[in-house]
C-alpha cells in the first residue's frame, strides 16, 4: 500500500522516474487510482444507504469520477503500455524538460 501512495505522488512529481517503472507496476497503480476514483464516485449512493440525501455537488462528483475510475481499470486490463502510461503521468504544466 504505502508503495502505491509513494507511486501516486511520484507520478505527480516525476514524470521521468514514473516511465521507468515496469509495465505491471504501472498498471497496478492505475488499478489502484481508479479504485480510489469509483470510490469517490460511489459516495452518493453511500449516502443513501445511510438514510442521508445526497445534495447534487455529490452527484457531480459521480458524473465525473466513474468514467475515470472505469476508464482506468478498463486500460489496465486491455490497454497497451502506452495508454497506460498517458493516464497515470502528469503532463509538465510550463516546465521545460
Amino acid at each position: 500500500m504505502k508503495d502505491l501512495i509513494e507511486g501516486y505522488f511520484l507520478c505527480l512529481w516525476d514524470a521521468e522516474a514514473a516511465r521507468r517503472q515496469t509495465s505491471q507496476w504501472k498498471r497496478n497503480l492505475l488499478v489502484f487510482m481508479s479504485g480510489i476514483c469509483l470510490e469517490i464516485a460511489g459516495l452518493p449512493y453511500l449516502a443513501g444507504w445511510m438514510g442521508y440525501e445526497a445534495a447534487w455537488p455529490a452527484w457531480l462528483l459521480t458524473l465525473v469520477f466513474l468514467p475515470f475510475g472505469l476508464v482506468g481499470l478498463y486500460a489496465s486490463k486491455f490497454g497497451n503500455d502506452r495508454f497506460v502510461e498517458s493516464l497515470l503521468v502528469m503532463p509538465s504544466l510550463g516546465r521545460k524538460p
